[in-house]
């Protein structure tokens, strides 16, 4: 992990996100940190009150509001935030579930990277890690084949790299 991937600030390690967040380079997951400046910036996303409830680690909040999005509007990004949110949960098998079938769907596109990540995340949060390494060492490699945004390729290294660590750990 670089210095441009990421910085400790004292509190931790954090990814650089975006207005108001962050990813925890421990748990790879976002986390608001300014309410005020992330809803500025995201005050037209339908999805916000999702993402704030989330983010801000009530996932038993976040699940009506992410079950009515996909009710309303089924699409992919709605539908990848439902599993983020049941990730958050503990209900790992649906999520990555979903996940497998939000790749099928979008195989070839320009969110398969992304769909790998959050696949990874799943992974990653129900313990299993070597899945986990794999789906973002693929997200890595179609983020650096796309030539996708540097924090988006930094984003993939450090989960990458922090899911072998803990493999490597746990080799030992």
């Amino acid at each position: 992990m670089t210095s441009a991937e990421s910085r400790d600030d004292g509190q931790g390690t954090r990814v650089p996100g975006g207005p108001g967040w962050y990813t925890d380079a421990l748990t790879l997951l976002p986390v608001i940190e300014d309410l005020a400046e992330f809803r500025r910036a995201n005050a037209s996303d339908p999805a916000l009150r999702v993402l704030e409830e989330l983010w801000s680690g009530r996932p038993e909040e976040a699940e009506p509001l992410a079950s009515a999005l996909v009710e309303e509007a089924p699409t992919v990004r709605h539908r990848a935030l439902l599993a983020d949110v049941r990730r958050d949960l503990g209900r790992i098998a649906w999520a990555v579930g979903e996940y497998g079938q939000l790749l099928e769907d979008c195989r070839g596109t320009a969110r398969e990277a992304v769909l790998w990540q959050h696949l990874g995340k799943a992974h990653f949060v129900g313990g299993d890690l070597r899945e986990a390494a794999e789906a973002f060492s693929r997200a890595l490699q179609l983020r650096v084949f796309e030539g996708a945004d540097p924090a988006l390729v930094a984003s993939s290294r450090v989960a990458h790299q922090r899911a072998e660590a803990l493999l490597d750990r746990a080799r030992r």
